[in-house]
């Protein structure tokens, strides 16, 4: 946000300068906001398995992120309808606070993002062969950098809440971890004039 309290301060300063025309078209300038918002989600569901080499199917909590009331978008913006656009630049993701059966590797799995009107969209995760466990002990960071289309989509027609989750099968049980998260945002703001 430290681009945009500079603005501001500015535009007060100009203000007796400027006339109605000038002044509308500065402020009707868009400009982007970088939010990141975090969190560490717990499994809260489990496949039954009645072997320890069954693959069992796990999902997480979700965690609940309300991008309009953000101290970084709130200030700035009058209503919702002067955010334009949210751009996501990136999720990074790690497994953290593993036990269980240390055989466990990722076979497949992803990212459920539901909007408030209940539409739900996923991005595939990157790490599929990787086992848990050894990547909890080092610490390993895995980043999604594209394929976000359909969820961009789905912000922009109501972007004010998203719901988030992981789910994934391993191919090993029983286990038990964290999915520490990280979405890193561009949110697009054009203020509306009627609002200063």
């Amino acid at each position: 946000m430290k681009k945009t309290k500079p603005f501001f301060f500015c535009f007060f300063l100009l203000l007796p300068l400027l006339g109605c025309e000038e002044l509308e078209e500065l402020i009707e300038e868009e400009f982007d906001v970088t939010l990141t918002f975090e969190g560490d989600l717990n499994i809260t569901s489990r496949s039954s398995v009645s072997d320890i080499s069954d693959p069992i199917s796990i999902r997480t909590e979700t965690a609940s992120y309300n991008i309009a009331a953000d101290p970084e978008v709130a200030e700035v913006i009058g209503d919702n309808s002067e955010v334009k656009k949210i751009k996501i630049n990136r999720i990074r993701y790690s497994y953290i606070d593993f036990e269980g059966n240390e055989e466990a590797v990722v076979v497949e799995g992803g990212f459920s993002f539901r909007l408030i009107n209940n539409i739900e969209r996923t991005i595939p995760i990157t790490d599929t062969g990787v086992n848990v466990a050894e990547a909890d002990f080092r610490n390993d960071v895995f980043t999604i950098e594209e394929g976000f289309g359909s969820i961009e989509e789905g912000f922009n027609e109501n972007f004010q809440t998203v719901l988030i989750s992981y789910f994934g099968t391993l191919s090993h049980n029983p286990v038990d971890f964290k999915v520490g998260i990280t979405v890193d945002v561009t949110v697009t703001i054009k203020p509306d004039v009627d609002n200063f």
